[in-house]
């Protein structure tokens, strides 16, 4: 009997069993369907999903036509002429397209107005409020693109050549035109800003010391200030202005003057960003320029701050013109580069003449005027250089664009490696000659790669920004 009720317990527990593992079976099943199925928490979270992420779509899209719609009413506000526009002295609260006087468009920028200019092929100049200005060069998306070199031999002997094949610009060491990068910048994205809107700007002046840099910077109302010769030292938030009779921001090296000119106009108050000037935006303006002033691509001697040319256009009579003088020392006995004894202070005043060499003791009054000096004249001479302020001459003015040819030479963003490295000292190419240069040698062409883009020694060594339009 009792054999008999544990039999019977066992069978009702196996029963059991089985039954529960039924029933969490079936509930499984419905978990998993209500998890996974088609109308599962799944599947319908993935819905809710794609419904929010669809919501959020339009909205944005109904955001940005409304501010499309609202841009529409800003520009019909707005001028439409170039001379309008110059007339009415307006900023732009959105960028737009105005034309000249022969039917030719161009944008204006949001926060720019327009200066000064009648017709777009002469140069038309805008400014922002603080006075900052830039020339719009016009070019069609095809027309924007670097300068193309025949002969691609690699040459770091310091030889000059001349690609006469292809229009007679000068190039200068290390000229494997294709190893050449840009560095730091959106081609893409300059590509479509030309594309869109006909052209870019460039800046009118080469790059000058901002004010609020009083440790190296001259101002016209105040005594001649001891030259800084640390102007390499950017801080965190200096910026370059581009203004006429401003003293010119050398000194630099290409590492750093990348930086400082992609601060300039950054954020949403203007409608472009800045960068500093990229090989292709300077071969498009070469281009432009030498269709009115020709051949200046080979020869830019008349047009800029250089040491062979003595028009006297080319020099100061205002009173008020900034300028510094340089010397570069060389030993007698071989004639070989010493280096350069950097002026120590800026003056205001009149010169009537740019380059002289060999300069006694008594003429440059060496040891209070310059660093670096030394007096041993038995040992030494000297060349005797002046560099001017940015814009001090209207012989250097070509397309209202100043000094591209001459005073300074100017960094861009182009660099590479030379013979063949990936790595190690990195070369940055600079253009246009300068105060210490040939206009014949250096023209407004030219493209120098032989110098480290850390190099910051240099008082002939200075950059210039460009802008895209957004």
């Amino acid at each position: 009997m009792e054999r008999k009720l544990i039999k019977q317990r066992e069978g009702i527990t196996l029963i059991a069993l089985v039954v529960t593992i039924v029933v969490l079976l079936i509930l499984a099943g419905v978990s998993i369907t209500a998890v996974f199925g088609e109308n599962g928490i799944i599947n319908g979270a993935q819905k809710a999903k794609d419904k929010t992420d669809e919501t959020v779509q339009q909205e944005q899209e109904d955001v940005g036509e409304l501010v499309n719609k609202l841009d529409e009413v800003r520009r019909e506000g707005l001028p439409n002429t170039v001379k309008e526009a110059i007339q009415k002295g307006t900023i732009f609260t959105v960028n737009k397209q105005i034309k000249d006087e022969t039917g030719k468009t161009m944008t204006v920028p949001k926060g720019f107005k327009v200066k000064e200019g009648t017709t777009i092929d002469e140069g038309i100049v805008i400014a922002d409020s603080e006075g900052n200005e830039f020339v719009w060069v016009p070019c069609t998306v095809d027309e924007y693109k670097k300068h193309e070199y025949n002969n691609t031999n690699k040459n770091d002997a310091g030889t000059s050549l001349e690609d006469l094949n292809n229009g007679g610009w000068n190039t200068y060491s290390y000229r494997a035109y294709s190893d050449w990068k840009d560095d730091e910048i959106d081609e893409a994205a300059n590509k479509k800003s030309v594309q869109n809107n006909g052209g870019f700007y460039i800046a009118r002046y080469e790059a000058g010391v901002p004010k609020e840099a009083t440790s190296f910077y001259v101002d016209a109302s105040s005594d001649n200030k001891t030259y800084q010769t640390s102007k390499n030292t950017i801080g965190s938030d200096l910026k370059p202005v581009s203004k006429k009779g401003a003293q010119a921001w050398n000194l630099i090296s290409q590492t750093n003057a990348l930086k400082v000119s992609g601060r300039m106009y950054s954020g949403e108050t203007y409608g472009v960003r800045s960068q500093l000037v990229d090989g292709t935006a300077w071969d498009t303006t070469v281009t432009w320029m030498s269709k009115e002033y020709e051949g200046i691509e080979k020869d830019s001697t008349t047009h800029g701050n250089y040491a062979n040319n003595s028009a006297a256009a080319t020099r100061i009579t205002e009173s008020n013109c900034l300028w510094a003088e340089h010397l570069y020392k060389y030993k007698k006995e071989d004639s070989s580069n010493v280096g350069w004894c950097i002026g120590k202070t800026y003056q205001y005043g009149q010169f009537t003449s740019g380059y002289k060499t060999n300069w006694t003791d008594a003429e440059s009054n060496a040891s209070s005027k310059y660093n670096s000096y030394s007096s041993d004249t038995n040992t030494y001479k000297y060349n005797h250089y002046v560099e001017m302020a940015t814009g001090a001459s209207d012989n250097a003015k070509l397309k209202n664009i100043y000094d591209m040819a001459g005073n300074m030479y100017e960094w861009t963003t182009e660099y590479g490696y030379h013979n063949g490295q990936t790595s190690g000292t990195k070369y940055a190419v600079r253009r246009g000659g300068s105060f210490s240069s040939y206009g014949s040698d250096s023209p407004v062409s030219i493209r120098r790669g032989n110098v480290s883009a850390s190099d910051a020694g240099r008082p002939e060594f200075g950059f210039r920004v460009v802008l895209y339009v957004k």
